[in-house]
């Protein structure tokens, strides 16, 4: 199955990343020698399973970092990453879309096309609407040793969210207002439960909160049928979003480009 690709490249550089890399956006900080969306783009290029590719964000300073690419189309982003995803979808609509959509950020420069087709597959097992990656914390600390995460603790492990999602572009009109409000919550795993009651939010605050039961509870608020997918690639649960991340980012993709 091939998948028509949205890279999210709207993100606004943080106070706290700019004062190290003075870039107005995420996707313009240079990472050992490369814009760290370049790193994003060519992860997906060279995946077999993706074939248009769309980049969300300041389309002026975007289209300067590429050639002339094939299959690779730039739209203006939105206030947030789920108005951003909105347009990106309308011009793949307007180009006759696929019906599933593989979505990423703009601030995983790690993420390399293993990590990417994994998930793909994984998600070719299962029915759903939503695909959502997570990792666990014994797989991102095993390769990034002294990365800071946002983790939740379940009855099936301890994990962090990925940055990895495929979706079918029906469901956007459908959530977008409810998508708003996770995004805004993405960091903090209380507020998140709370959108989707008290009940989950107890049983995430006793560790009895489990995968499925996540999933159904999803389903029932939304309409949606979602998927959590764990992956086994750390590339999936680690961004870029403040300075450390950044220092781990410059040693580990410069060794990689030497």
């Amino acid at each position: 199955m091939q998948y028509d690709a949205v890279i999210l490249a709207g993100g606004v550089n943080s106070s706290e990343l700019k004062k190290i890399a003075p870039y107005d956006n995420e996707a313009l900080i240079i990472i050992g020698k490369y814009p760290m969306i370049y790193y994003v783009y060519n992860a997906l290029r060279q995946s077999s399973q993706v074939r248009n590719i769309v980049i969300s964000g300041p389309t002026e300073a975007l289209r300067n970092i590429f050639a002339r690419e094939e299959k690779l189309f730039f739209v203006e982003g939105g206030k947030n990453a789920v108005e951003s995803l909105a347009c990106a979808v309308k011009l793949l609509r307007e180009k006759g879309t696929t019906e599933r959509l593989l979505v990423l950020p703009t601030d995983i420069p790690f993420i390399t096309t293993t990590a990417i087709d994994d998930f793909a597959n994984q998600c070719q097992n299962y029915e759903a609407d939503f695909f959502y990656a997570i990792t666990s914390r014994e797989v991102n600390e095993l390769k990034f040793p002294g990365v800071m995460r946002t983790y939740v603790k379940l009855k099936d492990g301890v994990f962090t969210g990925g940055n990895l999602f495929i979706l079918r572009s029906e469901i956007i009109d459908q959530v977008l207002e409810k998508a708003s409000q996770i995004v805004e919550r993405r960091k903090n795993p209380l507020a998140i439960a709370s959108l989707f009651g008290f009940g989950l939010m107890w049983r995430y605050l006793t560790r009895r909160l489990s995968i499925a039961a996540a999933e159904k509870r999803f389903f029932k608020v939304l309409g949606i049928k979602g998927k959590a997918i764990i992956s086994p690639y750390a590339e999936v649960g680690v961004d870029v979003d403040k300075p450390s991340d950044l220092e781990i980012a410059q040693k580990y993709l410069l060794d990689l480009t030497l």
